[in-house]
């Protein structure tokens, strides 16, 4: 009691009522006795009964940053964002010293946001995804990201190491294969000797058309994985896969027995069974890769040779949101990648489009293009020894026949009927609508055949496939232009305006077609040209038939009409039989 007393008598007043804790609440003994406690340290209640005086601790108390500044940077980046992107419109924001010409497509000149926050804004932001890449445009999230490394780092840790290598929990059975049989993969594989033959294949029939791939990176791999498809990676063996189709896609029937023993059909199962195998293996619709994205553009090309149905529509559909989600429409230089990259994604974009412009033709359907969301460039007209994974500087397009020149004029040429297409639906009057459209069509004339189809050698087989493909689609091109001329008229105005001379040129393309499908000397690539059909000229000249069936050159367009449509259903090619 005396040393209670002692104690309480050593302090002041004020040290009698301080409180151990900043929180209201009792002592432990008038807790447990349920008596009023004044919270002093020791309280009056334990000094009464001469007791020790505890107090409950502290609950967890937060985390408080070292560094409080650094806290008010990182609150304030969102914050900033936020309030560039709600005044993007306001007319009192100074704009930074960058030139308009630098602006991206589609960009508002009159804008009063400045060059460099607009192109943040549209052109959104490329990250790393474990082995893939996602494109990111959500105007503050991309934002955001831009400038916060950490955030690019967090999205760039895959979640496990073996991420790219696990097989999906839930998969798409029934469109990209079955979980439960991706063990037998490796048996669907043909032997080393017949993977060699069917590389060879490939490069002479199908990679001179599709120039997806860059060679001379491709091949050690694809030689790699050949000889041992079980330490391959899931993505490179899909591409492996979709090789071997494409390869005995462009065989005949005879050519492939000889090569297996045994049928087409039964070969060309069993390699579109190993590709959906393998790209469900490679979580393609979850972690799409390049060589992913390679493997199915190879395989939509020649999918269309055996089934032009609506179930080629919708995979080409999926294939252009993939593309979309690892940001293939805008193009790779706004993200600095290295040369290479930036040229193998343009190729593969163009190639992507252009399959789904032929595919939405087969079903009379219009894709209305893609110029107004995507700003990647044309691919370089270069030979791919020219450009190589350790170049830094960009090479420059040759003016001569290349290995890209017969995919350059494909590539340009759909994304002049794209325009000519908007630009047919555009709000103009009637002579100014037309006026443009000729005015285009003489301008995109000029430019395949000077950049292009003057450095064609006929002799040479897949030369002569540029040149007669780039005469056709340019026909095509004109017979549409000359088309709008109708629009809007009765059906006595449109008849008589129908011209003998429009007619003349729609059977000369529709020949030119017919010869890329017959012609010996392009015998290798006849599996694709077979797929070519000419609907539009087609259309227009059974039109033109009906409406004006006294013109002298009437005989003349039923004997092509009727080879074209006889060329269609030739059972003995290219059915896959």
């Amino acid at each position: 009691m005396e040393r209670s007393a002692q104690q309480t008598g050593d302090r002041s007043p004020q040290q009698l009522v301080a409180r151990r804790y900043d929180v209201e609440r009792s002592c432990l003994r008038c807790h447990e006795r349920k008596v009023r406690c004044d919270r002093a340290m020791p309280c009056s209640t334990c000094l009464r009964i001469n007791v020790p005086c505890q107090y409950p601790g502290p609950g967890r108390t937060k985390r408080r940053s070292k560094n409080p500044s650094t806290r008010r940077t990182r609150l304030g980046m969102p914050e900033r964002a936020i309030i560039a992107i709600s005044n993007r419109d306001s007319p009192d924001i100074t704009s930074r010293s960058s030139s308009l010409s630098s602006q991206p497509r589609g960009t508002d000149i009159n804008t009063s946001v400045s060059a460099g926050d607009h192109t943040a804004l549209t052109e959104g932001f490329l990250v790393k995804d474990g082995t893939s890449t996602r494109y990111v445009n959500e105007v503050l999230f991309s934002r955001v990201l831009e400038k916060e490394s950490e955030l690019q780092s967090a999205i760039d840790t895959p979640a496990s190491t073996n991420n790219s290598e696990a097989s999906p929990i839930i998969g798409f059975d029934g469109l990209i294969s079955n979980p439960q049989l991706a063990a037998d993969a490796i048996s669907l594989f043909p032997s080393r000797g017949q993977a060699t033959h069917l590389w060879q294949v490939f490069l002479n029939n199908v990679d001179v058309l599709l120039k997806v791939l860059h060679i001379p990176t491709t091949q050690p791999a694809v030689f790699a994985a050949i000889n041992n498809p079980k330490a391959a990676s899931k993505d490179l063996n899909a591409l492996l896969f979709s090789i071997y189709f494409a390869a005995v896609t462009s065989l005949r029937q005879a050519d492939s027995h000889m090569i297996f023993g045994e049928d087409r059909q039964s070969v060309l199962k069993r390699f579109q069974r190993g590709l959906e195998v393998s790209l469900h293996s490679a979580a393609f619709l979850d972690s799409p890769t390049i060589v992913s994205l390679q493997a199915i553009s190879i395989y939509l090309l020649c999918y269309r040779n055996h089934n032009c149905g609506r179930s080629g529509w919708t995979l080409n559909g999926i294939l252009l949101r993939t593309a979309q989600w690892m940001g293939l429409h805008r193009d790779g230089e706004r993200f600095n990648l290295p040369p290479l990259e930036c040229e193998i994604r343009r190729r593969l974009w163009y190639q992507i489009i252009g399959c789904d412009a032929r595919v939405a033709e087969d079903h009379a359907l219009s894709t209305n293009g893609f110029g107004g969301f995507s700003n990647t460039k044309l691919p370089l007209n270069i030979d791919d020894r020219d450009i190589s994974p350790n170049m830094e500087a960009v090479p420059t397009s040759k003016p001569q026949w290349t290995e890209m020149t017969m995919f350059l004029v494909a590539a340009e040429m759909n994304q002049a009927l794209q325009q000519v297409s908007r630009l047919s639906v555009a709000v103009l009057n009637g002579d100014d609508k037309m006026t443009s459209l000729e005015q285009l069509l003489r301008t995109i004339t000029a430019r395949i055949k000077d950049r292009y189809l003057q450095h064609c050698d006929p002799n040479i087989p897949i030369q002569k496939s540029a040149l007669l493909l780039g005469q056709v689609l340019m026909g095509k091109l004109s017979i549409f232009v000359r088309q709008q001329y109708l629009r809007g008229l009765s059906a006595e105005e449109s008849a008589s305006r129908a011209t003998e001379q429009t007619l003349l040129l729609a059977c000369d393309t529709i020949e030119i077609g017919n010869e890329l499908k017959t012609d010996e000397l392009l015998s290798n690539f006849h599996w694709l040209f077979s797929t070519f059909t000419q609907y539009h000229l087609l259309t227009y000249a059974l039109w033109h038939l009906c409406v004006r069936p006294e013109v002298h050159c009437a005989d003349r367009a039923w004997q092509v009409v009727d080879k074209s449509f006889n060329l269609v259903e030739d059972p003995s090619w290219p059915s896959p039989v």
